[in-house]
């Protein structure tokens, strides 16, 4: 991937740097390299632009709603929350628990993200203002806000192939909370990131107090039903006479990239040390260009009779997108 970077405070016509960087794909039995191009279908300015005047236009329609659709990483840049959407692995700890019981699994993570403590309540005013940190960032510190721990558990679900998407709304507990709603085969469910727990869309003793906002990787949606209630509210936001959405349709399938950590894991069985490490470099992961590119690295290897190995190598390239 080519990324073209201006530097801070440069006019336009200044001349920008071009950095390459690859992503690693996969492999197979023979020696295989693919590159990946994509055109943003929008310039970075205007869809922030875009975003600040979608949510005037909604909180005109429906003052008291929650909208977010633009905040700041913890380095002052300003993203589109769908950027901090992308599946994640969960801790392989919680994946091997219940392995043959799916839905234990997926109440087992909404409890952990539970557990991750929470920052101190900040004025409900301040959304759209606010600072995220990303998925990773959030694990490592082992805090974060409400939004952050709903993007969390959101990221994880995605990583099963589930349909999950953040849920701004209120709370007859908690106030300003974001839950992550999923839609399973003939319901939507409703997970509570702060309790773990999930309650379906009629469950009377569900806190929920309105659906305001959904958010995913792809778009922003806008609930301009006039009944907000979960148990109200129609979540197909396809909808365009139920739902208003940022971008439009011709726009939603280009992906923009994402601010999370990218990375990946090698399984191969254990001949000799330089095998590994032909296989890390045939990645093409270390000869990234991008200024300040950060890696991390890890291995682990799992015994099995008769001295058969089977080794993982987990890489990750971290890369401020700007």
């Amino acid at each position: 991937m080519m990324t073209e970077k201006h530097e801070d405070h440069c006019l336009k016509s200044c001349s920008a740097h071009s950095y390459i960087r690859k992503n690693w794909l996969g492999s197979i039995v023979f020696p295989f390299s693919a590159l990946l191009q994509q055109s943003e279908f929008l310039d970075q300015t205007e869809v922030l632009q875009r975003a600040q005047i979608f949510k005037k236009n909604c909180k005109a329609m429906f003052p008291n709603r929650r909208i977010i659709t633009t905040v700041f990483n913890d380095e002052g840049i300003q993203f589109l929350v769908t950027r901090y959407i992308k599946a994640l692995n969960p801790p392989q700890q919680l994946l091997d628990i219940f392995l043959h019981n799916s839905d234990a699994t997926f109440d087992l993570i909404a409890r952990f993200v539970s557990l991750i403590p929470f920052m101190p309540n900040t004025p409900d005013e301040n959304d759209g203002s606010d600072i995220w940190m990303t998925s990773e960032r959030c694990i490592s510190l082992a805090i974060g806000n409400k939004e952050e721990h709903a993007i969390l558990l959101c990221n994880f679900f995605l990583y099963f192939g589930k349909q999950a998407l953040v849920l701004l709304g209120t709370s007859v507990l908690e106030g300003h909370v974001a839950y992550v709603v999923t839609q399973e085969t003939n319901e939507y469910l409703l997970w509570n990131p702060s309790t773990g727990q999930c309650y379906k869309q009629f469950d009377p003793f569900c806190p929920l107090k309105s659906v305001d906002c959904l958010f995913d990787d792809r778009n922003v949606w806008f609930n301009i039903q006039q009944n907000n209630t979960p148990m109200a509210v129609f979540f197909d936001y396809s909808k365009e006479s139920f739902w208003k959405q940022l971008l439009p349709k011709n726009v939603q399938g280009t992906k923009v990239q994402s601010i999370q950590v990218t990375g990946f894991p090698i399984q191969m069985p254990y001949t000799d040390v330089q095998s590994i490490i032909d296989a890390v470099y045939q990645t093409g992961i270390h000869s990234a260009e991008f200024p300040q590119t950060e890696f991390a690295l890890a291995v682990y290897i799992h015994p099995y009779p008769n001295n058969i190995l089977s080794v993982w190598v987990y890489l990750a390239s971290l890369v401020p997108h700007q």
